[in-house]
């Protein structure tokens, strides 16, 4: 297990040389000793009774990551596996491609190797925008001759991670991307988390890694079993009459939602129609009066009616920003960073901010009767960060900025013992751990927010993802589609079929959801258990997409296979994992029931088919 080490200049000079350095550098950490992990972060506290001196080239981990001796022996010898090397993980991407370019949609989580085999040898690594997903994941893994570290950037903001070989391994430094600054006296800072979990050769790194988020990075949902939401969608701006009829029809056909999510366009006084499925809506963020036109009630109707179905109230928020035509800019433009962006970033760093949007979520939690949470973060936010820095203060805002989320996270969740949390940011733009041990994700990519998603890049998506994070999630557009709804299925899952006022559905169609979500109910445990790929990994439409997840504990699991549309092959043949004799299969497609050991060939006679294995002792 590694030792948690960082590194900083003070006034030019590496912070050990200077002697009369008044900063305090305080390491905060947790080890996890049955994963060989650890994970910590540092606080930085001015001591004097004056400002201090610069502090910069920041590193909240300065570590070599030592690996087995490894040596070229000739550059014409093609590089192997076996040499050092940084596996890094693609983020969500640019959201205009989803609708016209699935080759570049699915790379999304797809998996990325640079070779570091000569002493000297670098890679850099940053995210965009200060979202910590977009565009890189926080999540790398080191390795050599089959061992080696999966490390983890905890930041919700703008981070940077850099690699160098060096002759004993490869030297691992994370910390902010913009950071250079001097404290005030007495005052104390705190910068990004580390996570770093070591391997040895023959270990499973990826599930070790699972089960070490699952275990202490999922947050437990109260009055559920499971860490996952199982919702579905309607548009805000649908009236509540229309909400509670199509509440009501669900019901009435078997379709059992455990939360009835209300998203954007609820709110604000302009904007108004049933119809406004477009960027109207993003006008009157900021304005968290709810629309009377449509709900004048205030959701009243809508929750009596979810509560009757069986399900909570999931209702969407964007509360870190607002336009100026908005009455809380109005009346505290001093909460905003105003750097001309038309989306204003709250700054929950300036305490008086923070108390308007703590009070405001608290009202509407309890005038709505909000079981679900859902957090929205549209718009980039590293400009407005930088925009705000004082001279000699680069990173303060963002710093003071991040802090205040997870305060007001932490705040909530204390605040109502029942709620628990979605974190969408334009999708999964905030992936990193800070967030997932905070609160759940229904929408990995905004990829599914179009109407028509294509399932193999969802499929896709769900592979690459797995390897490290097991509690994310994803909905289906498609209806009685079981190859869509199935390439959907997730630690959390959703329709949104039905969701604004131009989808419709009709009464087969909703019994068929029944039986869906009846199939996703019965496996979706699974989807926090070791996860082992067999089939493509990318958008190859001749391939087959083969997931099997095993329940180490109780010796059992199921096995997920896909054949694509274009798939020549009616059979395939796998070798499953962690299996040890003869196991009971059920086919759920076609209700046979069969004995098996671990070598198992799959046919599916027909393309764009899938099925589902579930096995035990």
């Amino acid at each position: 297990m590694v030792q948690p080490a960082f590194s900083y200049n003070y006034d030019n000079k590496p912070f050990s040389d200077v002697s009369d350095n008044p900063i305090k550098a305080v390491i905060n950490k947790k080890v996890y000793d049955e994963f060989d992990a650890v994970e910590w972060y540092v606080t930085y506290e001015n001591t004097s009774n004056v400002n201090s001196k610069i502090l910069s080239q920041i590193k909240d981990c300065d570590i070599l990551l030592k690996l087995p001796e490894y040596h070229r022996e000739s550059p014409t010898l093609r590089i192997t596996e076996e040499a050092p090397k940084v596996m890094w993980m693609q983020g969500n991407l640019e959201g205009e491609a989803y609708s016209f370019d699935d080759e570049r949609s699915a790379q999304e989580f797809s998996t990325h190797i640079d070779y570091l085999f000569s002493e000297g040898m670098c890679k850099n690594y940053y995210n965009n925008e200060g979202r910590s997903s977009d565009e890189i994941m926080p999540y790398f893994e080191v390795a050599c001759k089959g061992c080696g570290y999966i490390v983890a950037i905890g930041w919700t903001g703008s981070w940077v991670a850099d690699f160098s070989r060096e002759k004993d391994g490869i030297r691992f430094k994370a910390g902010l991307r913009n950071a250079e600054f001097y404290l005030k006296s007495n005052e104390t800072v705190r910068t990004a988390s580390v996570l770093i979990m070591q391997y040895k050769e023959g270990q499973d790194q990826y599930n070790k890694f699972r089960d070490i988020m699952v275990k202490y990075y999922t947050p437990k949902v109260p009055s559920k079993d499971h860490p996952g939401l199982l919702s579905t969608l309607l548009w805000g701006s649908l009236s509540s009459e229309e909400m509670v009829k199509r509440i009501n029809r669900y019901k009435d056909n078997g379709a059992k939602f455990e939360e009835y999510w209300v998203d954007a366009a609820w709110n604000g006084r302009f904007a108004a129609s049933q119809n406004n499925f477009d960027t109207t809506w993003a006008d009157e963020i900021g304005d968290w009066e709810v629309k009377k036109d449509c709900h004048p009630d205030g959701f009243k109707d809508v929750v009596n009616a979810a509560k009757e179905a069986g399900g909570g109230f999931l209702l969407w928020f964007e509360i870190e920003h607002a336009t100026e035509v908005t009455p809380i800019f109005k009346e505290h433009p001093e909460y905003f960073i105003q750097n001309g962006d038309r989306y204003m970033l709250l700054d929950l760093g300036n305490p008086q901010a923070w108390d308007y949007a703590f009070n405001l979520l608290c009202q509407r939690i309890r005038e709505y009767n909000v079981t679900c949470y859902r957090q929205d973060f549209n718009t980039p936010c590293d400009e407005p960060w930088k925009f705000a820095d004082k001279e000699g203060r680069r990173g303060i805002t963002e710093i003071y900025h991040v802090a205040g989320l997870y305060r007001l996270y932490d705040s909530l969740l204390k605040e109502f013992p029942h709620l628990y949390i979605d974190n969408c940011a334009s999708g999964g733009r905030r992936l990193d751990f800070e967030m997932v041990k905070r609160s759940i994700h229904l929408y990995r990519t905004d990829y599914q927010c179009i109407f028509n998603p294509e399932p193999d890049v969802t499929n896709t998506h769900h592979t690459n993802i797995s390897k490290f994070l097991p509690v994310t999630g994803c909905s289906t557009k498609k209806k009685m589609d079981i190859y869509a709804a199935r390439s959907t299925y997730s630690a959390s899952w959703g329709f949104s079929a039905y969701g604004t006022i131009i989808q419709e559905i009709s009464d087969e169609e909703i019994k068929y959801l029944a039986t869906v979500i009846d199939e996703y109910v019965s496996i979706r445990k699974y989807f926090l258990c070791h996860f082992h790929n067999f089939g493509s990994d990318k958008l190859d439409q001749s391939a087959w997409v083969i997931w099997q997840y095993h329940d180490a504990e109780n010796d059992e699991g199921i096995v997920m296979a896909f054949r694509r549309k274009n798939s020549p092959n009616d059979s395939c043949a796998i070798s499953l994992k962690e299996l040890n004799g003869d196991y009971t299969f059920t086919n759920f497609d076609t209700k046979e029931v069969f004995k098996n050991n671990a070598e198992l060939r799959i046919v599916l006679p027909e393309k764009y088919s899938s099925v589902i294995l579930k096995y035990n002792k």
